[in-house]
């Protein structure tokens, strides 16, 4: 049963930021699930999936505006993420593309051009490895086929989620000093948000938990997807971001030299880039260009 708070439309914040308004359904082996939704009757559905620890709306705020312009949206919060229930057992990444795939059929949306961004990248190769027949299209953005944990990862990356997942809970605490926080560890983004807009943002990131930044992490760890990822047969694109930190560039020009037809796009950004709206024009145009040869390769096979 969907729970929905109009879907298709947008809510816009103090500063006027928007964001899809959200629907709820009852997933088999997970329950609660929830996702964004943005209707453009007519165009391709682009299923956006999200980075690690953030939510669907954290993840995506900054570029809905360019890709709704062209897209039916879907973007939902993975299990254990945002306000998505976390199920039962440890987060794998097969069992959040199994939930995508289940999310795909209740909406009836498919076959989709599946984003993923960072860890969403990883989740939506397996859904195009376990369920083939929803994925049309493929866009790896910031983001890697195979763990290769360098050290830094371990000793920063994972306790730096950590210390942002507590910042999110000290919401609740402390009236002015999150802000101050947020602007001393993410610049970019404390400058560009609204009070309203950064007390938002800090919820969202209330909303994960000490336990999913681990499970995903150890997931992310162990991500490989090397056996199977030149058998990718749908239209690709991977979007590297030059200045990854996390992500080395080398690393996501190497997975798209393995995937047949892969089309690769740089972009001068860090492993953040997606809080930049000017990386949503960029993202819109890939995405264009993915729909394009899937549409070419529909008529083709007409």
């Amino acid at each position: 049963m969907r729970n929905a708070n109009v879907p298709g439309t947008f809510r816009q914040s103090a500063k006027g930021l928007a964001h899809p308004s959200g629907v709820f359904v009852e997933l088999p082996g997970i329950g609660s699930y929830f996702y964004r939704q943005h209707l453009n009757p007519g165009k391709p559905t682009l299923l956006l999936v999200h980075g690690m620890v953030v939510s669907s709306g954290l993840n995506w705020f900054r570029l809905f505006p360019a890709l709704s312009r062209h897209f039916n949206i879907i973007a939902p919060d993975v299990r254990g993420h945002g306000r998505s229930s976390r199920g039962d057992g440890r987060f794998t990444f097969e069992m959040a593309a199994d939930d995508l795939a289940a999310l795909i059929e209740e909406v009836e949306c498919g076959p989709v051009i599946a984003v993923g961004y960072s860890m969403g990248g990883a989740i939506i190769q397996h859904l195009w490895h376990q369920h083939p027949q929803h994925v049309a299209g493929l866009v790896l953005a910031a983001t890697n086929y195979k763990a290769r944990v360098a050290r830094h990862e371990e000793l920063v990356v994972l306790p730096f989620f950590a210390a942002m997942v507590g910042l999110g809970n000290a919401v609740e605490l402390f009236g002015h000093l999150p802000k101050g926080l947020i602007k001393r560890f993410l610049p970019r983004l404390a400058d560009q948000l609204h009070e309203d807009d950064t007390r938002w943002a800090l919820d969202e990131l209330r909303r994960a938990s000490l336990r999913m930044v681990f499970e995903s992490g150890r997931e992310m760890a162990t991500h490989d997807a090397s056996e199977w990822l030149h058998e990718i047969d749908v239209p690709t694109a991977v979007v590297c971001t030059r200045n990854d930190r996390a992500i080395p560039q080398e690393h996501q020009r190497e997975m798209a030299e393995l995937i047949d037809g892969c089309q690769l796009f740089e972009h001068d950004d860090g492993h953040l880039a997606c809080i930049d709206p000017e990386f949503g024009e960029v993202l819109a145009k890939v995405c264009l260009s993915v729909a394009r040869r899937v549409n070419e390769r529909g008529r083709k096979r007409a």
